[in-house]
């Protein structure tokens, strides 16, 4: 938008060329069929001097003009975005200041946000969870704008916003929480009740779960599982190497990292019971919040075909494929967690309970694995 010098060669008299002021802007643009919208209006000739412009101009005069012109018309509009940019962030920080006092929030990190260790110069660690979370709760705070001794009056309130979020229902209960805490925190320092906003149940839990299901629906969440169907229709068409991987994690129910690691002996070791039955210590790479020595995973040796996976352990001739190779042999949706996404109903259609699978998966509660593994339109029938 601005200034422009359309050329007239075929004037007859001088100036060749007039003043236009080009818009491009969408309530200007109503009823017009270009392919580019604009609409463009001529600068009568009286207003040429207050803008600049005179009749001796030649056309690189007038067009050097024009751009200054629109040059300051830039600025001056810059200097405008600047200042409401300013304002907003004025507003928005006193609104931030009136419920979320500044020194109030860094002792409450201090205190809580923070945990304590001694390796760090002031004594104190940042954890990224506590921070996300806290910063959710933050923006729950300032949409809220109720003072934290009267949420419990606005709870409804406070669903609603979560509602429009639509946010998984597990994050909404870990946030309510935080928020809970920083009440309970601010509340004690100005001397005021405080009643904890409750977690949402019933009607509103449902809701919420409604909202989250209705947004996530088609998006990309975890992976398809594969079968052992599945599977075998991509042998003798795909590398051997890159079957041998995903045959691993269809029959073993293997983490990504955890496979690769298999080409390392120090994180696997094979253990052979006096009946005869074998088991496979597999070391879980992603497990970190417990000792060394209870890192270690076992999984049965029940099948012929978990025979034919130790036998790809032992030879090491497997590699991790690409993930358009997933998607090539699979379709979309699948990733290089869809053989460990299927393990617990391949296991459970071969009669094995949902605690052993667990353990084979190395999943600390049943309800990790039934939760995030099972799915939920399958079932399986004894000597079907």
């Amino acid at each position: 938008m601005g200034y422009y010098i359309r050329h007239l060669p075929s004037k007859k008299t001088s100036p060749q060329w007039k003043v236009q002021f080009v818009s491009y802007r969408l309530s200007d643009q109503k009823g017009s069929h270009r392919p580019n919208p604009k609409r463009e209006w001529d600068i009568p000739y009286e207003r040429w001097q207050a803008l600049g412009f005179h009749h001796l101009m030649v056309l690189s005069e007038a067009r050097a003009r024009a751009k200054q012109l629109n040059a300051q018309r830039y600025l001056r509009g810059q200097e405008e975005r600047l200042r409401q940019m300013n304002i907003k962030k004025w507003e928005a920080r006193k609104r931030y200041e009136a419920f979320l006092p500044s020194e109030f929030v860094a002792e409450f990190e201090n205190r809580f946000i923070r945990k304590r260790d001694s390796q760090t110069e002031q004594g104190l660690r940042s954890t990224t969870r506590a921070f996300i979370l806290w910063n959710a709760a933050q923006k729950m705070i300032v949409a809220v704008a109720v003072d934290p001794s009267e949420w419990f009056y606005f709870t409804n309130q406070i669903y609603d916003y979560f509602f429009e979020l639509r946010l998984g229902i597990r994050y909404i209960g870990a946030v309510i929480k935080i928020a809970n805490l920083w009440g309970f925190f601010f509340s004690r320092k100005l001397a005021r009740p405080f009643l904890p906003i409750p977690l949402p149940r019933g009607y509103e839990r449902q809701r919420l779960l409604d909202a989250h299901f209705e947004k996530t629906e088609g998006a990309s969440g975890g992976s398809k599982p594969i079968s052992p169907i599945d599977l075998m229709k991509m042998g003798g068409t795909a590398s051997l190497r890159n079957f041998n991987w995903i045959f691993l994690s269809v029959w073993f129910g293997l983490r990504p990292k955890e496979i690769d690691s298999l080409h390392d002996k120090e994180f696997w070791r094979l253990e052979v019971l006096p009946t005869g039955k074998k088991i496979l210590w597999v070391y879980q790479t992603k497990i970190i919040g417990i000792p060394k020595e209870d890192r270690w995973k076992p999984i049965a040796i029940l099948f012929d075909e978990q025979e034919f996976a130790l036998n790809i352990v032992k030879s090491g001739n497997f590699k991790r494929p690409l993930a358009k190779t997933m998607g090539k042999y699979f379709g979309t949706g699948v990733t290089l967690y869809g053989g460990r996404k299927g393990f617990t109903d391949l296991m459970l259609s071969k009669n094995q309970s949902l605690e052993n699978i667990s353990v084979w998966m190395g999943h600390s509660t049943l309800q990790r694995t039934w939760r995030s593994y099972k799915q939920r339109r399958k079932f399986h029938l004894a000597g079907f």
